[in-house]
């Protein structure tokens, strides 16, 4: 079971970021058939290393997914990436695409960590399917991962985007903007947010 909602999270969220700014920047150049199966072997793995160190939470019509970390498994660290299956993305998706993804989330992930505290928990990957969208799903995968990080005994919330949409979305789900900027690398802005 456990399998089967991590290969369905995997998929959701390949489907919910393909056209995601952060995206077609690392995958610059490629189709949307080569980006979507390069995305599919990127989520499955990030969905596969939440069913080992986090949790996986996908909606009863199987058109959302959440993905999230303990503050203690945040950043995966290479451990714990190798014992995951993560170290396979760079030869599935490509060295290229994979450092402009690991350049790029390093700095806002390196803010949430520097700037988080000890009881915190990293809301990963929150996705749902293009023609689902504006339904309340996002919400319901947001309320049911907070309640779960509530019961390890976590009390803040953090996330980013790179998407200027889900800054209201966000903001409207009692999440603060703690930190903006423009990544060097990609050029891309990031938004981290926090709840507590």
């Amino acid at each position: 079971m456990i399998m089967n909602k991590t290969k369905l999270a995997g998929e959701i969220l390949a489907d919910a970021f393909l056209h995601y700014p952060l995206m077609k920047y690392a995958f610059e150049g490629q189709n949307e058939i080569a980006r979507s199966k390069n995305l599919l072997h990127l989520y499955s793995n990030c969905a596969n290393a939440c069913a080992k160190y986090g949790k996986v939470i996908t909606t009863e019509n199987n058109k959302g997914a959440l993905i999230w970390l303990p503050g203690s498994n945040f950043p995966l660290g290479l451990y714990r990436e190798i014992k995951s299956g993560m170290a396979t993305i760079p030869l599935k998706i490509g060295v290229k695409s994979t450092l402009r993804l690991m350049n790029h989330d390093s700095v806002p992930e390196s803010w949430i960590k520097k700037n988080a505290g000890g009881k915190m928990g990293y809301i990963w990957c929150l996705g749902i399917v293009e023609n689902e969208r504006g339904k309340g799903l996002s919400r319901h995968l947001v309320e049911e991962s907070i309640a779960q990080m509530k019961a390890e005994g976590i009390n803040e919330y953090w996330l980013k985007t790179e998407d200027p949409k889900n800054v209201i979305i966000y903001q409207k789900f009692g999440f603060e903007i703690m930190h903006k900027t423009i990544v060097k690398s990609s050029g891309i802005k990031s938004w981290v947010f926090r709840k507590i």
